[in-house]
């Protein structure tokens, strides 16, 4: 078992970087974000020429047919650049076609996609503000025979009938949907609805008449985000991904990787701002001296260091999981968002801290980094939300139970008992997947070091690096 990334990924990896800084620069970065202008739709034709919409969609319908390992080094390096692309939506869309979808369903939606000629997006959060099917509660009904004899007065079509009965299969969707990731860029909208007593999913065109698509004003608008509201949208039975009801364990699954896959920007955008404000620190002159040689700074930037590298470490074994050991998959979907939310939240602030004045400055790229930490430090759930979600996991049956022996918390700190006992797991995770870089089994291209010697390598590294 090899966890280090080929020498394919890694020429991914660098194609990947040559275009966005090619095509991407912060300075862009930065005049899109004070006027958000729609998708550059050629740019996007290039990234599918490229290949990038089609990672991993099935070679049989026009992708490439890798893993999720590959696709975690593209997300890993738009993270770096903040690329407002749709990407992770994209797949979190194609991957819902491929684990739901029959053969007919694949061959409609998945060419497209990995030609880059569809943008699809996954529609789940509602206003109950949890990803959960019991939060579900945009419905799907069959159609009213009324509005099947408009549809023969009106000369009928697919799935229509010639009588007062309901249509043959037609459905109607009621609803909105919150948070939508790129919805108003999408072509293609796969809506969760509640339908027979569970969840079922739908594929629906942007254009279907009923789908309204209301922008939202969001922290980073380099991740952009929109209401879809619909209002009797009449689908046919064949838009339904899946069966009837049956659909929630698949979108489960999508929602792991995709959170993996934010986690994995998250990584690489803290990995920017921390060599951002690495190099800054080595030429910014105080007291006749780089106040990277300061140990005020130092310190900040080895912490940081091993913040940003506890958290890849989480992301490349939870990208690992996704395919080959999906019982574990959520669990480090959990803490690898967890994880790189508070190192992302912490490069971005110490990033504009080390810059001092300029820092806070429209023209420093700094708090572009701060914008996208704030913006997914809530998005796909908070830390908190994921460290209960941790907690939930490993005391479920297929855990050992705990020593119910142990001295209890006081109620007025059980809150507080409950994070520092999920931060604990986060960080035993992490030093589990270090341990597996010394023994032979690399988890991230950079060695972290073990348990008890990772703080110590990183920090070395990083305060050599900063008094350079």
């Amino acid at each position: 078992m090899d966890f280090g990334f080929t020498q394919e990924q890694e020429q991914l990896r660098a194609q990947v970087r040559r275009f966005l800084d090619a095509e991407l620069p912060l300075d862009r970065i930065l005049e899109w974000s004070a006027k958000p202008q729609p998708l550059d739709r050629a740019l996007w034709k290039r990234l599918a020429e490229l290949g990038w919409p089609g990672i991993t969609i099935p070679e049989a319908h026009g992708g490439l047919g890798l893993g999720c390992e590959d696709l975690i080094v593209v997300f890993e390096e738009m993270g770096k650049s903040l690329a407002p692309l749709p990407l992770l939506a994209v797949d979190a869309a194609a991957t819902a076609i491929r684990l739901l979808g029959d053969d007919a369903q694949r061959a409609a939606y998945l060419p497209g996609i990995a030609a880059g000629e569809t943008i699809a997006t996954i529609a789940v959060l509602e206003e109950s503000d949890v990803l959960a099917p019991d939060a579900i509660t945009t419905r799907a009904r069959p159609a009213e025979s009324a509005g099947a004899a408009a549809t023969t007065r009106g000369g009928g079509g697919p799935g229509s009938t010639s009588g007062g009965g309901a249509t043959g299969g037609d459905v109607v969707l009621d609803g909105a949907k919150l948070f939508v990731p790129d919805a108003q860029h999408a072509d293609l909208i796969l809506v969760a609805t509640r339908e027979e007593g569970g969840v079922s999913l739908f594929a629906a065109p942007a254009t279907a008449p009923g789908v309204r698509v209301t922008p939202l004003v969001v922290v980073d608008p380099t991740k952009p985000a929109a209401e879809v509201h619909l209002d009797g949208v009449r689908l046919p039975a064949s838009a339904r991904l899946g069966a009837a009801g049956g659909a929630w364990p698949a979108i489960a699954r999508v929602l792991d990787r995709m959170t993996i896959g934010l986690a994995a920007e998250m990584v690489g955008a803290a990995d920017a701002a921390l060599a951002m404000a690495v190099e800054y620190a080595k030429v910014r002159r105080q007291f006749g001296s780089p106040i990277g040689r300061f140990q005020g700074v130092k310190h900040r930037c080895a912490e940081l260091l091993v913040d940003v590298e506890s958290a890849r470490s989480l992301v490349y074994y939870g990208a690992w999981a996704v395919e080959q050991s999906p019982a574990e998959a959520a669990s480090y979907a959990a803490m690898a968002k967890a994880a790189a939310s508070e190192a992302l939240d912490a490069a971005g602030e110490e990033c504009i801290q080390i810059h001092g004045a300029i820092g806070y400055t429209w023209e420093c790229h700094a708090h572009l980094f701060y914008k996208r930490g704030r913006h997914c430090h809530v998005w796909m759930g908070a830390p908190d939300e994921h460290y209960e979600r941790v907690l939930a996991l490993q005391e479920s049956p297929r855990y050992p139970k705990r020593n119910t022996s142990a001295p209890r918390c006081a109620p007025s700190s059980v809150i507080t008992c409950r994070k520092a006992r999920a931060a604990t797991a986060i960080s035993k995770a992490a030093s589990r997947a270090c341990r597996r870089s010394t023994s032979g089994t690399r988890i991230c291209s950079r060695k972290v070091g073990s348990a008890s010697t990772g703080r110590r390598t990183s920090a070395a590294a990083a305060a050599r690096s900063s008094s350079r």
